[in-house]
């Protein structure tokens, strides 16, 4: 059966990572992978993760299976987390939550549960990640893309792409980032997000938010401000959740599948649809992660210190944006470097073409892939210049 199988080309990603190992000049600089990583380049195990994951491991009696929609105490410890203790949605027991296998298990679910229930269409902006096409086209969606940002401005095309969202109806999805949009990191306002609730609410489509970066943004009650908003003004979303950043459970595979109806019997309703659909699938997710979280959001000093700890990871991206602009004026670069520190998150777009990443990469040893979209954790005061530098060179003809 397999032996005319031929290989499939090399991840873009992790091929630049491989060809970033194996550079041996000192100088350079690996911007592509989409981790957080601190100053040496490492990405860390949260203090407050590491007490909790010796926390569960010391009251881990077995390994047997843990119910289909996940660890126990995880789901009503995410659901506390995007909306706040005290919400409206969850005392009138609107929201129910299903763990998967990371975020982009998450999507994968979400995407299997819209196609089932006889959803049209799913709709993204563009661009967007990468590995939602993917993700959700192998969910058995039709899938189709509307403008998003404009790169010349280095910013949302909110009348394009509202343009776009006006042709939406009552069975299709729209996909839209939570905060820190992936690659551009340039985010809705609050305004925009207000507009396309009042759209959704008009036209009956149904809102699909992707959360894979909240606390990294603002803070963990502005970042949440799109869903709570939808929430609180639509009849039905849908929420992806990843906890891979916000806690660096990126090995764990720890995500979530949020579905907020309009009363309790149909949040109640689609879980069970949603949990039949993992069946399916991989059965239930690993426990490991989601126990990890539920014991973090569970102890009051963990979740003071996990706050903390996510805060410190949040304000040294900030940092980086501003430095990054900052050297791009002490450059003679003007405004052309200006907007990475008006954006959120880990990633923004440089306005580079396929022939000067090539140079940035070949003649300076600067790592960025296709697109120009840049992790900023990799940015730092040691190798700014050089970046500036070889940006300045790479875009001088």
């Amino acid at each position: 059966m397999f032996a005319d199988t031929k290989p499939l080309p090399t991840d873009p990603i992790l091929g630049l990572t491989k060809l970033f190992q194996d550079d041996p000049r000192p100088e350079k600089i690996d911007l592509g992978v989409g981790v957080y990583r601190d100053l040496k380049g490492v990405t860390p195990v949260m203090k407050a993760v590491a007490q909790a994951e010796a926390n569960v491991i010391a009251k881990q009696s077995t390994k047997a299976y843990t119910p289909m929609d996940g660890a126990p105490g995880f789901g009503p410890a995410i659901l506390d987390l995007v909306f706040g203790k005290d919400s409206d949605i969850l005392s009138a027991g609107r929201a129910v939550a299903v763990q998967a296998p990371g975020g982009s298990g998450a999507l994968r679910l979400a995407g299997e549960l819209a196609n089932s229930q006889g959803a049209a269409s799913l709709t993204l902006g563009e661009p967007t990640w990468p590995n939602h096409v993917p993700l959700l086209s192998a969910a058995g969606l039709k899938l189709n893309s509307i403008p998003y940002y404009d790169r010349d401005a280095h910013a949302v095309d909110f009348e394009a792409f509202k343009a776009g969202v006006a042709k939406l109806g009552p069975k299709d999805v729209l996909l839209l980032h939570g905060c820190c949009h992936n690659p551009t990191g340039a985010d809705l306002s609050t305004d925009q997000i207000d507009e396309i609730a009042k759209m959704a609410a008009a036209q009956g489509f149904l809102p699909l938010v992707d959360t894979a970066y909240h606390g990294f943004a603002t803070d963990l009650d502005a970042d949440a401000y799109m869903v709570r908003k939808f929430s609180a003004e639509l009849p039905e979303v849908l929420i992806t959740y990843s906890c891979s950043k916000n806690f660096g459970l990126y090995r764990e595979r720890t995500g979530a599948l949020i579905y907020v109806g309009p009363k309790t019997e149909n949040a109640l309703a689609v879980k069970s649809h949603a949990t039949s659909l993992a069946r399916r699938n991989y059965s239930m997710p690993p426990a490991h992660g989601g126990a990890i979280v539920a014991e973090v959001l569970g102890d009051p000093a963990l979740t003071a210190l996990w706050r903390e700890e996510l805060a410190e990871m949040a304000e040294r991206v900030r940092g980086n944006r501003r430095l990054l602009a900052k050297t791009g004026e002490k450059f003679g670069l003007h405004n052309q470097l200006s907007f990475v520190a008006d954006q959120a998150g880990m990633f923004s777009l440089l306005p580079l073409t396929d022939d000067q990443l090539r140079a940035m990469r070949d003649d300076y040893g600067v790592y960025i892939v296709g697109g120009g979209r840049i992790n900023l954790c990799g940015v730092n005061e040691s190798n700014v210049e050089h970046l500036v530098s070889s940006f300045k060179a790479a875009t001088a003809s």
